[in-house]
């Protein structure tokens, strides 16, 4: 599980988390989901130790972040932020086994190769394996960024916006693969997401965020309301239901 707890945060004046308290379970694609300055990626920033905690405390299972030494940490749980500054003259298939630096140290094994070789296949990489990331496309590069850090192969994932740049046949293929990590692997994946749809319709858990507070939290069905978003992000909408699942489309005036 992931507990957070106590958690506040401000940057001069302007408080940007309030008194975050809340049980993540594991083995599910969690989404937060929130209107722009609610605090995701912020929260995000600091379960990932991007920043430090101001309060509080943050948990992967029996690991407290704030006192887990980097090496430890780095085989519990991968990140992908919205920043990413990678160097451009690496190809693909060296990024992926960047991926593996935890593990191997510097001298790759076979089973790294390995590992290596499945995320290539399974996020179809074949055809960039040996280009450089300066010559790929946003898009390309943005499948090419998570596949390694699925390729860390930690029991917990956090990605921050990792729709950004893939077109829907990629989206798509991305919520499978990890709905497949949740389910097939028991690994806990916590992504910071504005299409709500996609949220409704992979997530096993949607946590609500706005203006640093948690709104709500449960099953899609439960948190996708029509009076919750109204609450969220003060637009009307109609929710359709579909294979037990919410889905959002503009309500017609």
């Amino acid at each position: 599980m992931i507990a957070l707890s106590n958690i506040s945060y401000q940057i001069g004046q302007h408080q940007i988390l309030h008194d975050i308290e809340v049980t993540l379970p594991e083995a599910q694609v969690i989404a937060l989901i929130g209107p722009n300055g609610a605090g995701k990626s912020t929260l995000f920033s600091l379960m990932s130790r991007l920043q430090p905690l101001q309060s509080g405390s943050v948990r992967f299972g029996d690991f407290d972040i704030t006192h887990c030494d980097t090496k430890t940490l780095a085989k519990t749980v991968a990140m992908l932020s919205q920043e990413n500054h990678v160097q451009g003259r690496l190809r693909v298939h060296e990024l992926l086994m960047f991926g593996r630096y935890p593990y191997h140290q510097g001298k790759p094994t076979s089973a790294d190769i390995q590992k290596v070789h499945e995320m290539i296949e399974r996020f179809e990489l074949e055809p960039l394996a040996h280009r450089f990331l300066s010559s790929l496309s946003g898009g390309q590069r943005q499948r090419v960024l998570i596949a390694m850090i699925v390729c860390q192969d930690t029991p917990y994932v956090l990605l921050d916006e990792p729709l950004n740049n893939l077109d829907m046949y990629h989206t798509g293929k991305l919520m499978r693969r990890l709905r497949e990590l949740s389910q097939n692997q028991k690994k806990t994946v916590v992504i910071v997401l504005h299409d709500i749809n996609q949220a409704a319709q992979f997530a096993d858990t949607v946590v609500a965020m706005k203006e640093g507070r948690i709104m709500a939290m449960g099953a899609p069905v439960d948190v996708i309301t029509q009076a919750t978003i109204k609450t969220l992000y003060n637009v009307e909408v109609t929710v359709l239901q579909h294979a037990g699942r919410p889905v959002i489309v503009d309500s017609v005036s």
